[in-house]
């Protein structure tokens, strides 16, 4: 199967993204790469049942919130930064 899957760029993931200094928006870029081309991008995440989405560690405390829609053929992109970032606590 050929992978190519389109990103749904969130308005809270673009804000949050700005936020980041350029190693880490490199990181993030980099890990968008993999996403993109993952028969399976959810395999790459750790799935967290409270919010229904996908969590992909990218080192650094800094992570990637995501939801795949294979009819669609998109990852939504949801949030992205620190785990206060993410998720709003410590």
């Amino acid at each position: 199967m050929d992978s190519s899957w389109a990103f749904d760029i969130k308005s809270k993931f673009k804000k949050q993204y700005k936020l980041l200094g350029s190693v880490r928006q490199e990181r993030v870029d980099n890990a968008l790469l993999q996403l993109a081309d993952a028969e399976r991008p959810e395999s790459l995440g750790v799935y967290k049942q409270s919010m229904g989405v996908y969590a992909y560690e990218l080192g650094h405390g800094d992570r990637i919130i995501f939801k795949v829609s294979y009819d669609k053929c998109t990852i939504e992109l949801v949030r992205v930064g620190d785990h206060k970032m993410i998720y709003g606590k410590d």
